[in-house]
């Protein structure tokens, strides 16, 4: 049985980020990530029917001149490991963010929530 994990971003950086590339460890990508995202955009990813590992991956987006670099990391495993994501701005303290919603269940729903920090 597939599992899967629907990515929201809410970008409130006051900066529209430009899709630079998508990495499915494992999995694939159901819906591909938006090309750009000025205020929010949404993918899903899941493992193939009858895969032995759940989905991970990153998805990286960098803002229009390429200054800054967003990337978002997934990893919804099988069994009773617990799923992490994480955000790694580049520079570090180019914006803040929050990462919501549930960690547990075999479908999940992610945001990612980015903020200005000055």
């Amino acid at each position: 049985m597939a599992r899967s994990v629907k990515m929201t971003v809410i970008n409130n950086t006051g900066k529209v980020l430009k899709f630079k590339s998508k990495n499915a460890v494992h999995g694939k990508f159901n819906s591909d990530p938006p090309t750009s995202i000025e205020a929010s955009g949404s993918w899903t990813c899941t493992t193939r029917t009858g895969g032995t590992y759940g989905p991970e991956g990153t998805v990286t987006y960098e803002t229009d001149g390429g200054d800054v670099t967003v990337e978002f990391y997934y990893n919804h495993p099988y069994g009773s490991a617990a799923s992490s994501y994480r955000v790694t701005p580049n520079p570090s303290d180019s914006m803040g963010y929050e990462i919501k919603g549930s960690f547990k269940g075999h479908d999940q729903k992610i945001t990612f929530e980015l903020y200005q920090t000055s």
